[in-house]
């Protein structure tokens, strides 16, 4: 079993494209690699199903086309916590956690986006997405915005991990909005710096981004300069694996 955990360093930080892209990028290499998003809130309802709109995104990849990749579906586009409590339910962690081991055993490579970022609570008695990667044990990747401000939110992210004593194999920045290049190439460096976590890869500002990764072509051109080789090395249950 072996799988990656990708979280955020909050909302809209870009962990859905990071997440299509690093299947991508690994997909490319010749790895059995599977998405999955387990737990959605802002689901969106479409000829009568709900549907997760971040796993949608997952199958640009043809190689994922109607694969169910989402499975705790909540319509109100809030907090978990609050979304499935709309609803009348409370996210069953038990079953979440189950249902994520048992896929992570089908795979080389499970990749598992959470939802927002590490403190965000799945239950009301305070059960966070920083709980669920504890449980898991599964390297770590963030996914970070690359602009102003980026430093202290990764900064941040990074220390509440290792205090868990999780193991943050890489990050993934994305300029979400324009930005100066020089404050994006500094915040690149001093991250690097501070948290002596590799950035693995970047992604560029692109409007209706979506779209554009359609294209395999350029979802290439996007990650074949990502570092993927800092990951091919990570502890799994104690072990090294090779990805």
């Amino acid at each position: 079993m072996s799988g990656i955990f990708l979280t955020g360093t909050d909302t809209d930080a870009g962990k859905t494209i990071a997440t299509l892209l690093l299947t991508h990028a690994l997909l490319q290499k010749g790895v059995d690699v599977y998405p999955y998003k387990p737990v959605q809130s802002g689901a969106e309802e479409r000829e009568g199903k709900l549907i997760a709109p971040d796993a949608a995104i997952y199958q640009l990849l043809p190689e994922l086309k109607d694969q169910e990749l989402s499975t705790y579906l909540y319509k109100m586009a809030s907090s978990p916590h609050l979304a499935a409590e709309q609803e009348g339910v409370v996210i069953p962690i038990e079953e979440v956690v189950t249902n994520i081991q048992e896929k992570a055993s089908d795979q080389e490579i499970l990749i598992v986006e959470g939802a927002g970022g590490v403190y965000v609570p799945l239950n009301r008695q305070g059960y966070c997405i920083i709980d669920l990667m504890e449980e898991l044990k599964f390297p770590i990747i963030i996914a970070a915005r690359a602009s102003l401000g980026t430093i202290n939110h990764t900064m941040l992210t990074v220390e509440a991990l290792k205090n868990r004593g999780l193991h943050v194999a890489g990050i993934i920045l994305s300029s979400t909005v324009p930005e100066d290049e020089a404050i994006e190439q500094d915040n690149r460096q001093m991250i690097e710096r501070l948290t002596n976590v590799p950035i693995i890869g970047t992604i560029p500002y692109i409007q209706n981004i979506s779209s554009y990764l359609a294209n395999e072509a350029s979802r290439s051109a996007i990650t074949e300069n990502w570092r993927i080789k800092q990951l091919q090395e990570v502890e799994v249950d104690g072990y090294e694996k090779t990805i």
